[in-house]
């Protein structure tokens, strides 16, 4: 898995830098907030693992959700320091 200051590539082919360890994300859907409006918020949504990154052609930061994007790690953060 991956780890703060690692080095990565999107699917896309664009690079970014992991500003976070792994931590566990609740993901929702409009439907989920729905049902947490209805008093059911505790069926709604469905946790995953997800990190940080910044793009550092932009600056822009962006959450990676395990199992939802493509990435492969190019560097650890050891190997860029």
């Amino acid at each position: 898995m991956v780890e703060k200051g690692d080095l990565i590539e999107l699917k896309n082919g664009s690079k970014a830098i992991v500003t976070s360890g792994v931590y566990t994300h609740r993901k929702m859907e409009a439907y989920d907030y729905e049902m947490e409006s209805h008093g059911m918020g505790d069926l709604a949504g469905i946790y995953c693992s997800a990190f940080n990154v910044v793009f550092p052609e932009t600056g822009n930061a962006q959450r990676i959700i395990c199992g939802d994007t493509i990435f492969k790690k190019i560097s650890n953060a050891e190997e860029l320091s």
